[in-house]
């Protein structure tokens, strides 16, 4: 748990098994058919005990992992404008489905980590395509550094396609976008 993956599109499949309230967040770059996959554990980072002796390590708590994972990425030659993410993960585990609590609440670690995830990738700028969160059964999820396929397998039942990540369209408007003719030639519009 918290540990973080890289790989190549000759690397085959990145996997992080046994997800409960913890988050597998896949991010991939298309163009270098790279992929990161972080196994989060907590929402935030706990404050220092005086004279602790472990840090924990930079993926295992959401506020430091998005960023872990870019740093690794480009540090393979991925790029961050590039990259998009998956998530799957975050289920309640540690309160009964009709648990509703105060302080059920605060044990809701599965909904703390979608949020801090989200959160996460929106101050880094990457589009979150597709999740798998919630509900009270633990997950496998799997990412192809070759294609950005995201697989998930519920515990018990067959492994299904999530998504195929790909960057999303860029919107642009004619303005972004000079419209050149070539020359010596009248170009007629309308009819």
């Amino acid at each position: 748990m918290g540990e973080t993956g890289v790989a190549g599109a000759a690397d085959g499949r990145l996997q992080a098994c046994g997800l409960g309230a913890c988050i597998g967040l896949c991010l991939y770059d298309p163009l270098a058919r790279l992929s990161v996959l972080v196994h989060i554990v907590l929402p935030q980072t706990l404050s220092p005990v005086s004279g602790a002796l472990w840090t924990p390590p930079p993926g295992k708590c959401a506020d430091t992992a998005v960023g872990h994972a870019l740093a690794e990425m480009e540090s393979r030659g991925g790029c961050a404008s590039r990259t998009v993410a998956a998530m799957v993960g975050g289920a309640s585990i540690f309160t009964a489905p009709t648990a509703a609590t105060a302080s059920a609440s605060r044990l809701e670690i599965g909904a703390r980590n979608v949020l801090a995830v989200r959160e996460g990738l929106h101050c880094w700028g990457i589009t979150l395509c597709a999740e798998e969160t919630g509900g009270h059964g633990g997950r496998t999820v799997a990412i192809d550094a070759g294609t950005g396929q995201v697989w998930v397998r519920p515990v018990g039942l067959p492994e299904w396609l999530l998504t195929t990540l790909r960057p999303e369209p860029k919107e642009f408007s004619l303005r972004q976008m000079p419209l050149t003719e070539p020359q010596g030639r009248e170009v007629a519009y309308g009819h």
